[in-house]
Order: C-alpha cells, then sequence, then structure tokens
C-alpha cells in the first residue's frame, strides 16, 4: 500500500526551521556588529531598492550554496542571515547548518523589522551580488590593475608607433576603476534624482545612497560621527576654503607650513594672520620651530599636509595635533596626498592626538572628478553661517531673517554631486576591502624599486627626505643637463610615460627644495594602485635615454610650450613650467 505524500505549506516549513534555528532581536545583531559578525542579505536584487544592513554581504537565495562557502570561508564564524521579513532567512540557515555552518542565525523580522526600527540603513548597490568583490579580486594586484581601463591605454609617440602608456602621475590626479564607473552610470541611468526633497521610490534610494557616503567616507578615515561630521565639497580646495570660514572669526593665527599645497595656504592668508614654518636641512618640517612657534604666538589652528605634494614625506600628524592642542589650537589636515596610499585614523575625539579637520580629493583616490569631502567638528561647523548661503542651507526663511539648517547641510550649498559622492564613496570600499596596509605595501616596493633604479643611472638629483619609509611614492628628480620640462616632454612624446614637471602649485616647497639650482621646476613621477613592476623599468628605461641624451625627436620651447618634431611630424603639447602652476 503507497504511504500518502506529506504535504507541508511555506508557513509550516518556516515554523519547522524555527525550532532548528536560532532567531535574534536587531537589539543582538546591533551586539554582535561590535564584537564581529558576517551579515549575510539573501533577498533578490530587486528588493535591494530601499537599503541594505550596513556592512552586508549580499548573496541572493538562489545563488546561496554555490557562493556561501566561497564567500565566507570559516564555517565556525558567527554568520547571521536575513530576508524581507525573517521567513526566507529560517530556511536558508538551516541549509547552511546542512552544509557544515556551526554558529548560523536569522534576524528576526528581517529588513523589514530593522527598518522599522529606524536603524542604520545602506544604500543597496547598483549592480549585484557581492557589490566589488564580483568585479574585483581584492587580494590579487592582476585583478585589481585589470579593472583600470587605463592600463590598457596606447597612445601615438612621436615616431608614429602606438606604445602602452605608463601612467605615473597619481599625485595630480588619479584614474577610477571599471566598476566605480559603473556604479555611478548605474545611478545615473537609473536612480538620477535629488536627494532630501522626495518620497518617490527614486529619491528615496538616492537619498540613501548619498547619506550611506557619509558614513562610508567617516569609516573609512575613523571619523566619529557623534563628534564630526562629513561635508561633501567639489575638491579638496572647496574643503579647505570652509575650514578657513569656520575658524576666522577665533582670535590668533593661522599657522600653515612650508609644505603645503596652496589650497591649505592661500584660504587663509585673505581672512587674516598667518605664520609659517619652514623645513630642516632634510627637507623635513622643522619640528623645533614649530614647537616655539606654538609658544611664542597665539595660533588658533594648524594646516598641515599629510603627505608633501612636492616629495611625498609625512609630518608626524598625531605629534602636531597634539602640539596644537597643547597650545588651545585646533589642526587640519590635507589629507589629498594621503588618503590613497596609507592609513588614516582621525583618532577619537578629545584625545590629545586627534585630527580635528581633514580634508580631501576623491580624484586624488581613484573617484571620478568633482567631489571632495571635509571632516570636521559640528560645534565648529555650525558656529558659522553658511560659507556661501542660498539654495540647501536655510532651515526657515521669511521676509526679514533666515534659521540655518545644521551641518554638513549648512555648508553644501546647492544641489550636491550626488553621483560624485557615490562614485568616492564605492572607491573608499574598494581601498577598505584591499587594506590601507596592503596598499602601502604594494607602493613601498614600487617605489623602492623606482628610487634605486634612478640611483644606478647616475646624474639624477633626487629631492626630498632620505628615507622612504616617511613617504608615499612621489618623486621629484631633475636629470643633468636637461630641463625639467624636456624630461618630461621626452618621457611624455617619446615613451608614452606621463608625468608631470614644474612646482606643483605648491611654489614655496618647490622653492625651498631647489633653492641654488639653475632650474625653474622639477619632474614628479608618482605611484598609484594599478602600477606595477613593468611601469617603473618602463619609467627607468626611458630615463636613462633622457640621461644619455638620447631622445629622438627636436623640441622647441616657445612661450612655455614645447613642440617636439620627428619625421616631418609635429606634435605640440602643453607643459607646465614656472609660470602654468
Amino acid at each position: 500500500m503507497d504511504r500518502p505524500a506529506l504535504r507541508q505549506s511555506y508557513e509550516d516549513l518556516c515554523e519547522a526551521a524555527r525550532g532548528d534555528v536560532r532567531s535574534i532581536a536587531p537589539d543582538d545583531l546591533e551586539a554582535m556588529r561590535r564584537t564581529g559578525v558576517a551579515i549575510v542579505d539573501i533577498r533578490e536584487t530587486n528588493e535591494y531598492q530601499d537599503g541594505v544592513l550596513p556592512d552586508a554581504m549580499l548573496i541572493p537565495r538562489g545563488s546561496l550554496e554555490k557562493l556561501v562557502s566561497e564567500r565566507l570561508g570559516d564555517h565556525e564564524g558567527p554568520i547571521c542571515l536575513y530576508c524581507a521579513s525573517g521567513k526566507r532567512s529560517l530556511l536558508a540557515c538551516r541549509t547552511l547548518q546542512e552544509m557544515g555552518f556551526t554558529d548560523v542565525c536569522s534576524l528576526d523580522g528581517g529588513f523589514a523589522g530593522w527598518r522599522d526600527e529606524d536603524r542604520e540603513i545602506a544604500a543597496g548597490p547598483g549592480s549585484v551580488i557581492g557589490s566589488v568583490s564580483t568585479t574585483v579580486d581584492t587580494g590579487c594586484w592582476t585583478s585589481i590593475r585589470s579593472n583600470f581601463a587605463i592600463t590598457g591605454r596606447r597612445v601615438e609617440a612621436l615616431d608614429g608607433i602606438e606604445r602602452p602608456l605608463v601612467y605615473l602621475d597619481h599625485a595630480a590626479t588619479t584614474h577610477p576603476p571599471d566598476f566605480a564607473m559603473d556604479e555611478v552610470r548605474n545611478f545615473l541611468s537609473l536612480d538620477y534624482a535629488n536627494v532630501h526633497r522626495a518620497s518617490y521610490q527614486l529619491a528615496r534610494r538616492s537619498t540613501l545612497r548619498f547619506e550611506d557616503a557619509y558614513r562610508t567616507c567617516a569609516r573609512f578615515v575613523g571619523a566619529d560621527l557623534d563628534h564630526h561630521c562629513v561635508v561633501f565639497t567639489s575638491n579638496t580646495t572647496a574643503a579647505c576654503e570652509i575650514v578657513a570660514h569656520a575658524v576666522a572669526p577665533r582670535p590668533g593665527a593661522v599657522l600653515v607650513t612650508d609644505l603645503e599645497h596652496h589650497s591649505s595656504d592661500l584660504p587663509h592668508r585673505r581672512r587674516g594672520r598667518v605664520v609659517r614654518v619652514g623645513l630642516d636641512e632634510e627637507q623635513r618640517l622643522d619640528m623645533s620651530a614649530l614647537r616655539e612657534t606654538l609658544k611664542r604666538d597665539r595660533i588658533k589652528l594648524v594646516s598641515v599636509t599629510g603627505a608633501a605634494n612636492v616629495t611625498g614625506w609625512m609630518p608626524p600628524i598625531h605629534e602636531i595635533a597634539t602640539l596644537a592642542h597643547e597650545a588651545g589650537a585646533l589642526v587640519c589636515v590635507d589629507a589629498a596626498q594621503l588618503v590613497a596610499h596609507a592609513p588614516i585614523d582621525m583618532g577619537p575625539p578629545g584625545d590629545a592626538g586627534s585630527i580635528d579637520f581633514l580634508v580631501a580629493a576623491g580624484h586624488k583616490a581613484y573617484a571620478p572628478f568633482g567631489a571632495g569631502f571635509l571632516i570636521g567638528p559640528r560645534d565648529v561647523l555650525d558656529s558659522v553661517d553658511p560659507v556661501v548661503p542660498g539654495g540647501g542651507v536655510a532651515a526657515k526663511v521669511d521676509e526679514n531673517d533666515v534659521s540655518w539648517l545644521p551641518s554638513p547641510d549648512r555648508h553644501q550649498y546647492g544641489t550636491p554631486n550626488v553621483g560624485g559622492a557615490i562614485g568616492m564613496a564605492v572607491v573608499l570600499d574598494l581601498l577598505k576591502r584591499i587594506t590601507m596596509t596592503e596598499v602601502r605595501r604594494h607602493e613601498m616596493r614600487l617605489f623602492e624599486r623606482m628610487v634605486t633604479g634612478l640611483r644606478d643611472i647616475g646624474g639624477i638629483t633626487l629631492y626630498g627626505p632620505p628615507s622612504l619609509e616617511e613617504r608615499v611614492g612621489i618623486i621629484p628628480f631633475n636629470v643633468e643637463g636637461v630641463s625639467d620640462m624636456l624630461t618630461a616632454a621626452v618621457l611624455g612624446e617619446e615613451f608614452a610615460i606621463a608625468v608631470r614637471n614644474g612646482r606643483f602649485c605648491s611654489h614655496v616647497h618647490s622653492d625651498r627644495l631647489l633653492h641654488g639650482e639653475e632650474t625653474t621646476g622639477a619632474v614628479r613621477a608618482s605611484i598609484g594602485l594599478f602600477n606595477d613592476e613593468s611601469d617603473v623599468d618602463a619609467f627607468l628605461a626611458a630615463v636613462e635615454v633622457v640621461r644619455r641624451g638620447a631622445w629622438k625627436g627636436t623640441y622647441t620651447e616657445r612661450g612655455g610650450q614645447l613642440s617636439g618634431q620627428n619625421a616631418g611630424r609635429c606634435a605640440d603639447r602643453w607643459m607646465e613650467n614656472a609660470d602654468n602652476p
């Protein structure tokens, strides 16, 4: 006699799973996030539109068995699954238990329960499974390099032959990877809407992604959003302008160093008194002079670079912060040349060595042009009127009066660059996944190879402190008997090697380095995330040709520009010199 088929409904299956699977409340998951837990969102991709839990791994239920071991690896670590309501995740937890995962739980109430308690929500990605990790293997430098389209670029050299571009101008700007451009393109195509203005789905999603970008920037540099706030700007210069505006009413002078880019110097000059601290004999910041100035003068802000634009030297920013705070001053770190090349931690608010203000630009960290950020104390930023009054900064306006919004909105005038903020956050998330320790290790290997190679060529003047460990991968140099402009032109025109020359929008620093030399500038090669040994070796081979004077083109300077000619072909290129910073 045939046995009757056992029929169970979906509800029956979920109820049975409750007896085998541990369910946790949102409060419990918050506690687990602090101690370490893998959070896995098993919803389908079309459910991400209203957001995801922060730091969640996105693996749709249909792909769970296939991908979970590869993505998680550890079968014994704590894992929390969630779905929309908390039912599918119960069944998925049971599956993981059968696969040998020993510490699995389900979020009771799912995403809906989390959201209903007004807990932190991050924007869901425009693409799907696993966001960055599906397109970039963050443990493989070949995979990372291949995601940058610029590494496949070829340019026509002066002899008419196409050569692979070797990009060594990261200190000027960095190229965005493909996946970041895809994310921005997805936003512009599918979610383009203004933030904080409407309740329809596109506007909600745009707002979620914009708000999540604040948190990504803050996490990347160790900022505390209870104390600090993130203000999105167009670039580092705009961020420095807000800092200068915020501290202008305070008594005292602003201390700047001879290492500074114009952006962290000039905004302060037009608002009040500025005092300078110079360099020592090894081209480092003169720390004794810094201490004496802080003791002797009334200083309200120390404006210091995190890594010098010209040499890449990294001042001891936390020691400087301690000295500033002891003198009653705040400290602002220009992290434009630091943010993509070495770890940054602003430190706990109130700690003697903590950083008060930090400014940076997305285009220095592999994001598209047009987005930067300032992180600073909310109370200081709220103590002044908006840097630019207008749209988006006012809470209430009548015929005679206005009340301002709190920061960051107070200083984010007009319609924000939402796509730029998203692109910047996506790339910072990539760097965080790679880890800045690994980024630093990778770039230092190339940096040491490049410096050693230049020294071996001979006849090369290298500038900057001799200890490479104190620097990021920026190498200013000159070739004996060859102008910086001609060296850069030959490298670019004949070998497709992109470097910068001149004084790098840091004239005071450059003049200090070049004092007494018969040159108005230097050549600057700068290393980035996607460079490899082949780039360094191609660069060294080309510099050796310049050193021997064996270039093939004929170069003529005309009004600050060089034109190169070879076999009847003329290639005019704009080049920077002392008159074009």
